[in-house]
């Protein structure tokens, strides 16, 4: 068991599967200052107890999400070996995922572990085996990013809650969240926001299971390959009509600088 996660260790905790409001009395700061994004992620998960409690059991009944529990891996080491994601060739989902990252300056952590992640674990007394899941699915946010094709703008961010939401259904507030995001951010009609949310969500829902999905060996598989084995449509295929996006951000967060993997397969080898 990676050394980072036994330090949590709690088999007789609990899974919560009951939807809880306080956290968004704080989760306002973060419109103000970006430093304040653990008070949304706790508000997140808050709002989707249910949901993550559903998928929780779904991971334990997939054949793979049973060795995930077994073996706990510690994909977050994984991502975060930029030598070994370096070391992948182009074309691979290793390469796609670093491309993503290194495009935004962005690494794997998302959210701390130890200093946003713990606490709430801890604070709820939530049980080891749903820690493990929930420290897996926070790792895999840009990994959903990379494997959809969704870039890091506000749009990509909609588009990606709604491939989230596609795996997770019925996904409570947070599929109404996205869907008031298509409905009022810019970067095109809303009759085509909407439409290209609703095909983000499709393609989540036709989708394996991936939070069960053994990353770690798919990161070396060429990037159309893995989207395969995993069931996950081209973007070409999900969005016929094209893809939604938008420079709008939050005054608190940096704008990102666009990232289209597809359009970098087709103009060959670059760095990562």
């Amino acid at each position: 068991m990676p050394t980072n996660l036994a330090k949590y260790s709690n088999p007789d905790g609990v899974v919560p599967d009951r939807a809880t409001w306080t956290p968004w009395l704080r989760a306002w700061r973060m419109l103000i200052d970006a430093k304040h994004h653990g008070d949304i992620y706790e508000a997140f998960l808050g709002m989707e107890a249910p949901v993550f409690a559903r998928a929780y059991y779904q991971v334990r009944s997939h054949p793979n999400g049973r060795k995930l529990f077994k073996h706990k891996p510690d994909l977050l080491s994984v991502l975060n070996d930029v030598e070994y994601l370096g070391s992948l060739p182009f074309g691979s989902l290793g390469h796609a995922y670093l491309s993503f990252l290194n495009t935004n300056k962005l690494d794997a952590g998302v959210f701390g572990e130890s200093s946003i992640i713990r606490p709430i674990a801890e604070k709820n007394n939530w049980d080891d085996d749903f820690y493990y899941m929930i420290i897996r699915g926070t790792a895999l946010h840009d990994m959903f990013h990379t494997i959809g094709g969704y870039g890091p703008d506000i749009a990509g961010e909609m588009a990606n809650i709604g491939f989230h939401c596609g795996q997770m259904e019925p996904a409570g507030p947070l599929e109404k969240l996205g869907l008031f995001g298509a409905l009022t951010l810019p970067g095109a009609a809303v009759p085509f926001k909407l439409r290209y949310y609703r095909q983000a969500v499709e393609r989540g829902r036709r989708a394996d299971l991936l939070m069960a999905a053994p990353w770690e060996e798919l990161l070396e598989l060429p990037y159309r390959e893995a989207q395969s084995i995993l069931g996950v449509s081209p973007v070409e295929v999900a969005h016929p009509q094209g893809r939604w996006t938008t420079e709008w951000t939050p005054p608190s967060i940096k704008p990102p600088t666009p990232w289209n993997y597809e359009r970098i397969l087709v103009g060959g080898p670059v760095a990562a």
